[in-house]
């Protein structure tokens, strides 16, 4: 670790929130954990590792790459890969004892003979017109083309709800009408499978009558409702803190500028601080001149143009000094964290260090939060992109609080 930019995964926050999401799973209901895009940009080895040791043993990614790539380092999870796979990927697929949504890429007879059985989902289309049979008799044809196999076996079935957070369950109520129906066709022509699941993180956290066999929640895991004005979910814990170093800490005075472009221009003396992180890191652009960090014990106005490796934050009569950190998002750095601490660790020490002063401020020091949420909104986007766009040049350091 040279430059001083990382990403901090509290795996402790993530035991706390499956445990709370557990609680409020209807009790005869399973759970499965979405770790696609690298575990929203968490890291899917260390998060798989900490979901089994929390009792958790399905899991859900968008590819069979992702699914092989977990399959190399953890055998016992179970594994369901919900985007598209090719008829030709099916064997592999097998071979690791990966599930997979049926999709219409991969018709039946076009499926080849496998030597291993493959385990499949029935993907339906109750609403989302995304993927999936939008017909009950298409989905009872298929039932039964895959129990026609010896190398196939149906174990699950699910949809997927397009509009449970919204401020209106309606679209959401009648997916899950539409989803009674195509189990009950299911169940009457003989081909009902084990699970039937439809539920995300919302459905989680709204409606018990949404759980049936199966939830597979995602943002909820990593700490974020998937609308908190709609659902509040206060007990959840981000997972994943973004820290970047101060780079230097410079006065201003009026009429002068910052940033590509000038965008910002300097109305009074102020001290401005240039932070180690930029959108290539993850940072969203959009937050030019209306994001905040939290710096100094503070929450400061991003001003000026987000660079790509660089942001300029106003930390006018705040006590900050080069070398000090920002959280920009998530914890507030510990108070640990300045006065040229980093520079002060050798390179190949730093992250055991940042492990080891984390967790004593988890145990000892009362921290704010810059939620995702907040920045989210200010960059017309949700928490699950910010996350999943922090840039894997930055170091994750993992840590248990």
């Amino acid at each position: 670790m040279y430059r001083p930019l990382f990403a901090v995964i509290d795996l402790a926050h993530l035991s706390h929130n499956i445990r709370y999401l557990k609680s409020r799973l209807r009790p005869d209901a399973s759970l499965m954990v979405a770790v696609k895009a690298d575990a929203y940009g968490h890291g899917v080895r260390a998060v798989v590792s900490r979901l089994a040791r929390e009792g958790v043993r399905d899991v859900a990614v968008a590819s069979l790459e992702e699914a092989l790539e977990i399959r190399a380092f953890h055998r016992d999870v179970n594994i369901l890969v919900l985007g598209a796979v090719t008829p030709d990927a099916c064997a592999k697929a097998a071979e690791a004892e990966v599930e997979i949504a049926l999709t219409d890429l991969s018709p039946i007879d076009e499926i080849p003979r496998m030597p291993k059985r493959l385990r499949v989902h029935l993907p339906l289309d109750t609403g989302m017109n995304r993927l999936g049979v939008k017909r009950t008799d298409e989905a009872v044809a298929l039932a039964r083309a895959i129990a026609a196999r010896e190398d196939l076996e149906l174990v699950g079935a699910g949809t997927h709800l397009a509009a449970a957070d919204a401020d209106d369950p309606a679209h959401a109520s009648g997916q899950m009408e539409r989803l009674k129906v195509f189990a009950r066709a299911l169940e009457e022509a003989g081909v009902r499978p084990a699970r039937i699941h439809a539920g995300n993180s919302a459905a989680l956290l709204r409606n018990p009558a949404w759980h049936l066999d199966m939830v597979r929640v995602g943002i909820a895991a990593y700490g974020y409702s998937p609308d908190p004005s709609v659902l509040p979910a206060p007990s959840l814990r981000p997972v994943m803190s973004l820290y970047a170093g101060v780079l230097r800490v410079a006065r201003a005075q009026p009429g002068e500028t910052v940033g590509y472009g000038a965008t910002f221009a300097v109305q009074r003396p102020m001290s401005i601080a240039t932070v180690a992180g930029g959108y290539a890191d993850g940072y969203p652009r959009h937050l030019s001149n209306q994001g905040d960090v939290l710096v100094g014990g503070d929450l400061r106005p991003v001003i000026g143009r987000v660079c790509m490796d660089q942001l300029m934050v106003d930390v006018t009569g705040l006590d900050v000094a080069t070398g000090d950190f920002a959280a920009l998002f998530g914890y507030e750095p510990p108070a640990l964290w300045r006065e040229g601490w980093w520079n002060r660790l050798h390179p190949e020490e730093r992250a055991a260090r940042v492990q080891e002063t984390y967790r004593m401020a988890s145990n000892r020091e009362e921290r704010r939060v810059l939620s995702l949420d907040r920045l989210a909104a200010l960059a017309q986007t949700i928490p699950y992109e910010i996350l999943c766009r922090v840039h894997r040049r930055v170091p994750r350091v993992v840590c248990d609080g």
